[in-house]
C-alpha cells in the first residue's frame, strides 16, 4: 500500500522539492493508520450523530424487552408499551401538546406525506387549493407536485433574499377553496426561520389549516404548540441526535377531530392512522432524545450559534467575495450557508477531504442539482453554483471551528489559483 502512495504522488506531483497538496497530506496519514482518520463534521443538518445517553436507552428494547407492544402479556408487551407511552410523553412535552396528538411515524418525510396527502384524502370537491412556498422541503414539494397531477390547485409562495415569505401576500392567496397552507419553521439550507404565530394566526382567522415541517427546528428552537395554532407539524429523530428511520406527526386534537385519512393499513396501531408494527427501539430512542433536548437545547444551541458566528466571521474578514445566504439573525442557530463566489461548490468540497459539510439537502446529494433554496433567493449574484452548507452540533469545539474556517480559507484560495 506504501509503495503504491510513493509511486502515486511521484507521478502526481513533478517538483519534489514543492510541499504536497494538504488531500495528499491527509491520504498519507489515512494510510498509515488501522483506523481513517476523523474528518471535522460540520453536516449536522444532514443528521446528527446519536447521543450516548440515546444508545443506552434504545439498547434494552433491541436484546432483553424486544416484544411486540401489541403483545398483551403483562412483561413481554407491557415493558415495551409502557416504553412507548413515556416516549410519547417526552416528545410532547418537547413541543407542548398532548402526547396523544401524536403519531408515529418513519421519519419527517413520511410524516409530511401523511398530512399532505392524508388531508387531501378528506377534502372534498370544492376544497382542492393547497398554498406553501418554493424553497419547501422536497417532502413538501413532491407531495404537493403529486396533488397537482391529480387536479389541485397549488400556489407556490415566492421568498425575500433573505427566505421569508411575505405576509401580505400569503393572505392574498387564500381563496374559499384552500384547505391547507404548509410552511416550514426554519429553512433546512440556509436556516432562515418564517413567521410562523403569524402565518398560524392568519390561517386560523380564515378557517385553513396550517402544517409545518419543523424538522430542523424541533430541538434547535423552543417550540410551544400551545401558544402557536399550528394544525399539523412534523419532526425527525436523526436531526435531534436520536435514531434515523423515526419520527412523528403532530395532529391538533387528534381524538376529536380526524383531519386526515390514513395512506397505509393493516392492523389499526397509531388510531388506525399509521398501521405496522412500531419501531420500539427507535421510537424509544426518540423519547430519550426529546428528554435531553427539552434539559439542555438552550444551552446547547447558544454554543452552536457562537460557534457558527465565529466561523463565518473568520471566513468573511478574510476571504474575499464571500458571503452568507438567507437571514443573518433570524434564523435557525447551527446552520451557515455561504457562498464563496468565483469557486465551484462540489469542486470545492473535493479539494476539503478533512472536512464534512454539502452543497444542500442531503436529500438531493447525488443529482448535483443547484439549490432551489439558494436559487429562490433571487440575489443580484447566483451563488447557487458556489455555496456550502456549513451545520454545527453540539459536539463541535472551538478548535474544530478554528482549524474548518482555516481547511476552507485555504480551499478557496487554492481554487481560485487554479481556476485563473
Amino acid at each position: 500500500m506504501h509503495a503504491f502512495f510513493g509511486k502515486f504522488l511521484n507521478f502526481v506531483i513533478r517538483d519534489p522539492t514543492q510541499p504536497m497538496p494538504r488531500f495528499f497530506n491527509w491520504m498519507i496519514a489515512t494510510s498509515n493508520k488501522s483506523q481513517p482518520l476523523q474528518p471535522i463534521y460540520l453536516d449536522h443538518c444532514s443528521t446528527t450523530p446519536i447521543d450516548p445517553m440515546v444508545l443506552d436507552a434504545m439498547l434494552p428494547f433491541l436484546r432483553e424487552s424486544f416484544g411486540n407492544p401489541g403483545t398483551p402479556h403483562p412483561i413481554v408487551g407491557g415493558v415495551v408499551q409502557r416504553a412507548v407511552r413515556e416516549a410519547r410523553e417526552a416528545a410532547a412535552q418537547l413541543i407542548n401538546c398532548r402526547p396523544n396528538e401524536l403519531i408515529w411515524t418513519s421519519g419527517a418525510t413520511e410524516a409530511n406525506n401523511l398530512a399532505i396527502l392524508g388531508l387531501a384524502e378528506k377534502m372534498p370537491q370544492g376544497k382542492r387549493h393547497i398554498v406553501t412556498q418554493v424553497t419547501e422541503h422536497s417532502a413538501v414539494l413532491e407531495p404537493c407536485r403529486y396533488l397537482e397531477s391529480k387536479g389541485w390547485q397549488v400556489t407556490y409562495l415566492p421568498v425575500n433574499q433573505f427566505g421569508q415569505i411575505n405576509l401580505r401576500q400569503l393572505k392574498n392567496a387564500l381563496t374559499d377553496s384552500t384547505s391547507l397552507v404548509s410552511i416550514m419553521w426554519g429553512n433546512n439550507e440556509i436556516g432562515t426561520i418564517q413567521p410562523v404565530s403569524e402565518i398560524a394566526r392568519i390561517c386560523a382567522d380564515r378557517g385553513v389549516l396550517f402544517h409545518c415541517d419543523a424538522a430542523q427546528a424541533v430541538g434547535k428552537i423552543a417550540i410551544d404548540l400551545g401558544n402557536v395554532a399550528v394544525s399539523m407539524l412534523t419532526f425527525s429523530a436523526h436531526k435531534l441526535y436520536g435514531p434515523k428511520g423515526v419520527g412523528a406527526l403532530f395532529v391538533r386534537d387528534l381524538n376529536k377531530k380526524k383531519l386526515i385519512s390514513p395512506r397505509q393499513f393493516g392492523g389499526g396501531q397509531e388510531k388506525s392512522l399509521r398501521a405496522g408494527t412500531l419501531n420500539v427501539p427507535c421510537v424509544v430512542g426518540l423519547g430519550a432524545a426529546c428528554k435531553l433536548a427539552a434539559t439542555h437545547q438552550k444551552q446547547w444551541n447558544e454554543d452552536i450559534a457562537r460557534l457558527r458566528d465565529r466561523f463565518e466571521s473568520s471566513l468573511l474578514d478574510r476571504v474575499k467575495d464571500t458571503s452568507v445566504n438567507g437571514h443573518r439573525i433570524n434564523r435557525l442557530p447551527h446552520i451557515s450557508n455561504i457562498a464563496f463566489h468565483g469557486t465551484d461548490n462540489e469542486g470545492l468540497l473535493t479539494m476539503l477531504p478533512e472536512l464534512v459539510a454539502s452543497t444542500g439537502s442531503a436529500c438531493h446529494a447525488a443529482d448535483f442539482a443547484p439549490s432551489h433554496v439558494v436559487e429562490a433567493l433571487h440575489l443580484d449574484r447566483k451563488p447557487t453554483e458556489c455555496s456550502l452548507r456549513f451545520g454545527f452540533g453540539k459536539d463541535n469545539t472551538i478548535e474544530e471551528t478554528v482549524a474548518a474556517a482555516n481547511l476552507v480559507l485555504n480551499a478557496v484560495e487554492r481554487f481560485r489559483a487554479t481556476s485563473k
